[in-house]
């Protein structure tokens, strides 16, 4: 049980403290208990399950921990770091990833849940939470997870109906962003010392699907934020809605 400072310790506890924690306990007896439960809460961000490990309101940063997870379930490309390779341990169809963690805003978390594992009773139950949890009353309905093949493929449909000359459709790249990607082609080689391709097209995708299209005049980390920022938006519309 924990107390926050400030607030009195309930009759029949002792304290215990140190420099970080405030603990209050109390001795039972078996018969006195009626189950023995683990809590953990969980949520969804970018199509996978992460475990909730902190949230510091202070810095508005929630830390999350990737969760047992099937094979192939995790995005295994950056800016996450990569989980341990499968083909090293081929007779497990999942692994405990919690070392892998990400920091995320607390608005970013979807579908909130708290799992209730009675150590003696299996399986465990699984809770959903909305908007009765007041931690988290305007996370996101959906946290969507855009492969890079469909960011590509977006993009071919988009130069395809534009103007654009000779832009190299077969050379497209898609480099991953912390919401979206960032699909274009690497400007060709050219001789001019004055050619720098400042107006060289580039697009953004974002990880819903929504695209837009910029140029290398834009700076890179302003167009990075305009993604994640436009993002968040719509999902927190859609939630509204």
């Amino acid at each position: 049980m924990g107390v926050e400072p400030g607030e009195s310790i309930p009759e029949g506890f002792t304290e215990t403290t140190n420099d970080f924690t405030f603990i209050a306990t109390r001795r039972v007896t078996p018969a006195e208990l009626s189950a023995l439960c683990s809590v953990d809460t969980y949520c969804t961000w970018k199509n996978s399950t992460w475990k909730i490990a902190r949230i510091d309101r202070v810095r508005n940063v929630a830390t999350l921990k990737i969760a047992l997870t099937l094979k192939g379930d995790y995005p295994e490309v950056k800016p996450w770091p990569q989980p341990i390779d499968f083909r090293s341990v081929p007779t497990v169809d999942y692994m405990d990833r919690e070392w892998i963690a990400v920091d995320v805003r607390p608005e970013e978390m979807a579908r909130v849940m708290l799992l209730v594992t009675a150590f003696e009773t299996p399986p465990p139950v699984t809770a959903l939470l909305d908007d009765e949890v007041q931690a988290w009353p305007d996370s996101v309905g959906l946290s969507p997870w855009l492969p890079a093949e469909d960011a590509l493929a977006v993009v071919r449909g988009r130069i395809a109906g534009e103007d654009l000359g000779s832009y190299p459709v077969d050379r497209l790249q898609a480099d991953r962003l912390r919401d979206g990607w960032r699909v274009w082609a690497v400007p060709p080689v050219s001789d001019d010392p004055l050619d720098v391709r400042l107006g060289w097209a580039v697009w953004y995708v974002a990880d819903d699907g929504v695209v837009w299209r910029s140029s290398t005049s834009t700076d890179f980390g302003v167009a990075e934020q305009r993604l994640t920022d436009q993002l968040f938006e719509r999902l927190q519309a859609t939630r509204r809605g």
